[in-house]
Formats: structure tokens, C-alpha cells, sequence
């Protein structure tokens, strides 16, 4: 009886708890797995949004209403604006109205499967526009559209370095067109590849005209074409040295063969191959016939400058050797040494000396003129005593004033009495000043001649006359070659205008100056100051 009030499913039971156990143990693996699952899930979601979050690019997500669903926070780097403020708007609120109809129409061939980057401008939080360049593609959930996703990269430095780019080419454009000669870029075989506006105009062509044609079988010459093309052809592969400089004939349009000057650099990349020659080029035509021309004038000139040595030289001993003769014998019957003179015979003697004279002074002067501009004359310092030449020039000076009845005074107010300076010129330069200033000054007129000198090794002479005097005008002419202040003076003076030439430059010659003072009707001073020291 006790056997049949037993529980029937009490032998089952040690099965039941094997399975409870068991279902409890596949649980809790299950539950350590989805752990597992679920750390691993947020160490990756922690991996990528830590490098999404510290990304430079935006990362974007925007559904198919055209609102942003997701970004990161790289948004705030090229907007302005936080990631939280822009995600729920729409993008065109963002996008600088003229670019819109353009990134619509991108996103449109985006949709449809061309894979097409874009750029546009962005309006920023503070309202400044920058530029971004942009690549997206469509997302595609269940066949159908869902969205775009993109990256957007901020170029905004990119775009101001392309535009500094543009303005530096843009002015080296403008630097190009203005130079007033050709510049030009030819490649490895000769073809124009760059010419500037001016090079157009000189060479008579139109840009389109020349870009891409052969320079030197365009502009070289037939005869010298040949030669040329294969010096550049060697010049091309380093076989020859650049001449930075050279001259060469240029065929013109119009086929007139002109003559330019280049200068030239050589083209080469980065590894130093080369790869064409930059030259500047100036027509020089204009020119070289100048210089031809001075070439030629030179040649004459030399030529005259011979003839004239050679005319100087005979006149120096073919006319001064006969001259004094004439001199000598006309002296020698002046005196009546031959035998008596009557009075017409006298004065004809008078006037044969005189004029021999007066012509060895010309031919003097012309000698010594020839001298100077030759660079021939010589200086030849040593001391003299300046009383003894002072006494030499005052009697070859008195009977000049003595024929016009002029006072002729010296006065040596100076202590100097050794000069070392060159005698010779020191007695020409006083003794023409003196009878310069005795021949235009009227009869009974006064010439005074003073002498001084102070500590500083100078020795200053002046010659002072009551003569005609010489107007403002004509005083800066005065010590030029061949000057005379009025013609109708040369009929009543003698002279071809040498005297002050000559006086001028001797005084310079010997380190010193001259000056001059003068009223016209009123007399003239001529001062000069030579060094006089031998230290």
C-alpha cells in the first residue's frame, strides 16, 4: 500500500536538476560571451570615435531630406559651429548661395553613381566664406536611398596659396608684357613654347601665331640656320657650355635681317636634365650701325689726325726755317748794316719784320695748340729765379707798350725768389697775358703786373689793364681755342684767339688757375696762382 501512494515522478527528479543546472550554465556563458561581445563592441566604437572625434576632416551624414544626422566634432575647426548645433539642419543653410545650384547638381550625379569630388564655398559662424572640397556617396539600405555619407576637408590655406600663386603669376604676366624686349621659353628641340607681347610686336607675329613653331628654322637665316641648330642640339645634351651672352642675325617677317642680343638660362627639372633655354632678346640693329658708323668716324679721324701731325711737323720746319730768315735779313737792313735806307724803304722793312713776326707768333701758337690737344706737351719743373724772368719778360714787353705809349708797371710784392715750377711756360703764360692786355688797351693806357704770395707755397700773379674790357656774355668763351669776342676786333688786333687758350691750359698744367675780372669799356684783370713750392 505505501509502495502505491508513492510520488510517480519522484525517480525523475536527480534529471531535473542536471538539466536546471546545465540551463543556467549555458546562460551564464551566454551572458559572459555577451559581455565579452558587448566590451569588445564599445572598446571598438571607443577606438573609431576617438580617432573619428580627432580627425582635421569632417566625417558627415545627411538623410534624404538634405539634414545633417551625424558629424564630428571637426565641424567646429571649419565652421565654427558645434557638432550638436548643426546636426538636425539642413546643409544649404550653410552654403554660399552662389555655389548652391552647383553642389545640388554634384550630389545629383553623386546619386546617380559618378563618383564626382566638389568644391563651394561655406558661410562660417563668425559669417566669413571659406572654401571646402568635398567627396560623398550614396547610402543604400534595402534598395533604396537612405542618405549620403562624406568627407568634407577644410582648403581654405589651399585656396590662399592658390590665389597667391595667381597674383605672382599674374604680375610676372604683366612683368613680361611690359619689358621692352622678347622673352621667350623655346623646348629641348627649339619649339617656342612661351613669348611675351613685346616679342610678338617686335618679331611682327601674333602669339598664336608662334607657340609651338621651330624658332630657328623661323628666324635663323639660311646660311647660319644649319649651324645654329646643331650648336642648340648640343647645347641640349650638356655637350657645349651655355653662352649666357651672344649676338646673332634675326629673319624678320618682313625677311629684313636684323641683329639682336640674347641673354640666355637654361631650362632643367629637378634632376638637372635640361629642358629647353629662357632668353631674353633686344633688337640692337640701330645699334651696331652706330658703332659701324663711329668705327668708321674713328678711322677718319685718326686718318685727319695723322694728315694733321704730319701738316704740323712740315709747317714746324718747312715755314718756321724760311720765316727766320726773312726775320733775320729784314733786321739786318733795318739797321742799315747793307747799307743806307731811305724812309719808304725803311718803312717797307718795318712792315716785312713785323709781319714776320706776327706770323712765327701764329705758327707758334698753332704748334703748341697741336701739342696740347695731343697730350704731347711736357712739363718740365726745376727752379729758376723769378726776378731774373720777370726782368726777361718785362723787356720783351716794353717796347710793345712803348708803340702805344702805354705805362707798363711791375711790382714784386712778395718775398719769393727761388720758383720751382717749369720756366718756359711760367714766361709764355706771363708774357701773353701782358701783351694781350697791351694790345687791347688804347694809347696811353696802363698794364700793371703785381706779384704776391703767402705761407702756403702759392705765388699768385695778376695783370690789370685800362683796355676795352669784355661784356658777361663773351668772358665764359673766352679761354676757348680759336675764340675772338667780335670779329671787327680781329681787324684792328692781332691774333687768331690761341693767346688765352694756351695761357689756360699751361697754368693748369703746372697744378695751378686762372680767373678774370672785367667791365666792358672799363679794363680787365687776369689772375693766376701757382704752386711755387718744391715740397
Amino acid at each position: 500500500m505505501a509502495s502505491k501512494n508513492r510520488d510517480p515522478g519522484c525517480k525523475k527528479r536527480p534529471h531535473t536538476t542536471q538539466t536546471n543546472e546545465s540551463l543556467r550554465s549555458r546562460v551564464q556563458h551566454l551572458t559572459t560571451e555577451l559581455e565579452a561581445v558587448n566590451k569588445e563592441l564599445a572598446e571598438i566604437r571607443e577606438f573609431y570615435s576617438e580617432r573619428v572625434e580627432n580627425l582635421n576632416e569632417v566625417l558627415f551624414t545627411i538623410d534624404n531630406e538634405g539634414i545633417f544626422t551625424y558629424l564630428n566634432s571637426a565641424i567646429e575647426n571649419i565652421t565654427g559651429y558645434k557638432k550638436e548645433e548643426v546636426i538636425g539642419t539642413s546643409y544649404t543653410r550653410y552654403i554660399h548661395p552662389e555655389d548652391l545650384p552647383g553642389l545640388v547638381e554634384d550630389i545629383r550625379l553623386t546619386i546617380a553613381g559618378e563618383k564626382k569630388p566638389y568644391m563651394f564655398r561655406i558661410i562660417k559662424r563668425s559669417g566669413n566664406i571659406s572654401y571646402v572640397h568635398t567627396t560623398s556617396h550614396p547610402i543604400i539600405r534595402n534598395g533604396k536611398l537612405a542618405g549620403i555619407n562624406g568627407l568634407m576637408v577644410d582648403i581654405a590655406q589651399l585656396k590662399k596659396a592658390e590665389l597667391n600663386l595667381k597674383q605672382e603669376r599674374d604680375k610676372a604676366q604683366r612683368y613680361l608684357e611690359v619689358v621692352a624686349v622678347i622673352i621667350l621659353a623655346t623646348d629641348k628641340d627649339g619649339n617656342i613654347r612661351l613669348i611675351n607681347k613685346k616679342g610678338c610686336e617686335i618679331l611682327g607675329y601674333e602669339e598664336s601665331e608662334l607657340i609651338g613653331i621651330n624658332f630657328f628654322e623661323t628666324f635663323m637665316p639660311e646660311d647660319i640656320r644649319e649651324d645654329v641648330v646643331q650648336e642648340h642640339r648640343r647645347l641640349m645634351k650638356k655637350e657645349t657650355a651655355l653662352k649666357t651672352f651672344l649676338e646673332s642675325p634675326v629673319l624678320m617677317r618682313d625677311m629684313e635681317v636684323r641683329t639682336f642680343e640674347w641673354n640666355n638660362i637654361l631650362l632643367e627639372d629637378e634632376d638637372g636634365n635640361v629642358q629647353g633655354l629662357l632668353t631674353s632678346g633686344n633688337d640692337i640693329t640701330e645699334r651696331k650701325r652706330t658703332e659701324q658708323a663711329l668705327v668708321m668716324a674713328k678711322m677718319i679721324s685718326d686718318n685727319a689726325a695723322r694728315v694733321k701731325k704730319e701738316f704740323i711737323s712740315t709747317m714746324s720746319h718747312e715755314l718756321r726755317t724760311p720765316l727766320n730768315q726773312i726775320i733775320g735779313y729784314s733786321d739786318i737792313f733795318s739797321k742799315e748794316d747793307l747799307g743806307s735806307l731811305n724812309a719808304q724803304q725803311k718803312r717797307c722793312m718795318d712792315t716785312i719784320s713785323r709781319s714776320g713776326e706776327r706770323l712765327l707768333v701764329l705758327i707758334n701758337s698753332i704748334i703748341e695748340h697741336s701739342q696740347i690737344e695731343e697730350g704731347k706737351m711736357e712739363v718740365q719743373k726745376k727752379e729758376f729765379l723769378l726776378p731774373s724772368v720777370i726782368r726777361d719778360v718785362e723787356a720783351s714787353t716794353i717796347p710793345l707798350a712803348k708803340k702805344k705809349d702805354i705805362s707798363l708797371y711791375f711790382g714784386l710784392g712778395t718775398g719769393i725768389k727761388e720758383v720751382y715750377s717749369d720756366e718756359s711756360k711760367f714766361k709764355t703764360i706771363l708774357y701773353d697775358l701782358i701783351s694781350n692786355a697791351i694790345k687791347f688797351t688804347p694809347e696811353r693806357g696802363t698794364v700793371s703786373i703785381k706779384f704776391t704770395s703767402g705761407n702756403d707755397g702759392l705765388l699768385t700773379t695778376s695783370v690789370e689793364d685800362t683796355g676795352i674790357g669784355i661784356s658777361r656774355e663773351h668772358q665764359n668763351k673766352l679761354f676757348k681755342p680759336f675764340f675772338q669776342v667780335d670779329s671787327s676786333l680781329t681787324r684792328s688786333f692781332d691774333g687768331v684767339g690761341l693767346g688765352l687758350y694756351i695761357v689756360k691750359e699751361f697754368v693748369e698744367m703746372l697744378g695751378g688757375n686762372i680767373r678774370m675780372e672785367s667791365e666792358l669799356g672799363r679794363g680787365s684783370t687776369f689772375t693766376f696762382t701757382l704752386p711755387v713750392s718744391k715740397n
